[in-house]
């Protein structure tokens, strides 16, 4: 009996060291979370900012029409009549169109989340970061419109589309 209760007691000791183990993985694994959603927003702020210093030397085109799609990273323009999604880097287009499908789906306005459920990109916190960033970007320049509870939805546009 005593070499069984020695048993129990040593199973009981690696129990109790595996779960501290774990409960420092754990923390490790959500520092590192914080880690990357910190880098993911500060690249797309030092993008946006990068963009806006070259952007005064070569402003966008004023009819709207590019002979090629915006390069990633670049800038978002101030929406103004005649300037189409097409000035814009390919992921902001697709989240105009997501949330254009979503009001035809009569979605209503999607959370952060949700477009990037709509979009099939990665809905981990870094992922999800990265559609706020951009759709927060696009609705400060009038792409589209934030709700109080912070969901976006398209702008609707005299002639239909954003």
């Amino acid at each position: 009996m005593g070499l069984l209760e020695e048993r129990e007691l040593s199973a009981r000791q690696r129990l109790e060291e595996c779960r501290e183990e774990a409960e420092r993985a754990a923390a490790a694994l959500a520092e590192a979370e914080r880690a990357c959603e910190r880098a993911v927003i500060a690249k797309e702020e030092f993008s946006a900012a990068l963009a806006e210093a070259r952007a005064e030397d070569d402003p966008p085109p004023e009819c709207g029409v590019r002979t090629a799609g915006a390069a990633p990273g670049t800038i978002v323009p101030e929406w103004r009549p005649g300037l189409g999604p097409a000035v814009l880097a390919a992921d902001y287009q697709r989240i105009i169109g997501a949330l254009e499908a979503a009001a035809r789906e009569e979605a209503g306005p999607l959370n952060c989340r949700q477009i990037a459920g709509w979009l099939e990109w990665e809905a981990s916190a870094a992922g999800v970061e990265r559609v706020r960033a951009k759709a927060r970007r696009m609705a400060e320049r009038g792409w589209l419109a934030k709700e109080a509870d912070g969901r976006f939805s398209a702008v609707a546009r005299p002639g239909g589309g954003s």
